[in-house]
């Protein structure tokens, strides 16, 4: 007998829900399989039809989100191609800003200190690319290992800013951090990898 595909996509929904809810609370180590199909309203044998552990189903919501988060700062970017004027930026900028606000329930522990350092070194991995294709001045005369490294610089500061902002929401509007994003992330980089 086959599973109807909407039933299964809502177990896994609910299993990853629970999931969520026990994570954001505790470390991932001390999170197991009964409390996460407890919470969901399953058995454990459920959660194993999905999933062969925690670690591969925590990994399918890093992945989805490492999708969402690449491909809405590529589009950014290829805005900011077509007209890279300071307001055309910030208003992209404001874009992926706002996507993460949406998805901050799972990017501000994500980026946290509890939060998976792998996925932070996937996530930069990602956006490198992006940046380098769209930033960087296709005449820099910086050498590779230049660029790589003011990549990282950025991409950290980058990061480390929109986590901070996601954690601890305070005056700073999503378009003032667009901005920031802007100044440090982008016009900055540019800048640097004109210099000769």
């Amino acid at each position: 007998m086959k599973r109807h595909p909407d039933s299964v996509n809502q177990t896994k929904a609910d299993l990853e829900e629970a999931f969520w809810q026990l994570y954001v609370k505790m470390p991932f180590q001390k999170i197991t399989v009964a409390q996460v199909s407890d919470l969901a309203g399953y058995n454990r044998g459920t959660f194993y039809l999905h999933y062969e552990s925690l670690i591969e189903m925590l990994q399918s919501i890093e992945d989805a989100l490492l999708a969402g988060m690449t491909d809405c700062v590529e589009t950014c970017m290829k805005r900011l191609k077509k007209d890279a004027s300071k307001l055309n930026c910030i208003a992209a900028c404001k874009d992926v800003v706002l996507y993460y606000e949406k998805n901050k329930r799972f990017i501000s522990v994500l980026l946290s200190d509890r939060g998976d350092p792998a996925f932070i070194s996937q996530l930069k991995n990602a956006l490198k690319p992006l940046w380098r294709e769209y930033v960087i001045s296709a005449d820099s005369k910086l050498a590779e290992e230049e660029i790589d490294l003011l990549l990282e610089y950025t991409l950290a500061g980058t990061l480390y800013m929109i986590s901070r902002w996601l954690s601890c929401p305070g005056k700073t509007s999503a378009f003032d951090l667009a901005h920031l994003v802007y100044d440090f992330s982008i016009k900055d980089v540019r800048q640097r990898s004109q210099a000769t």
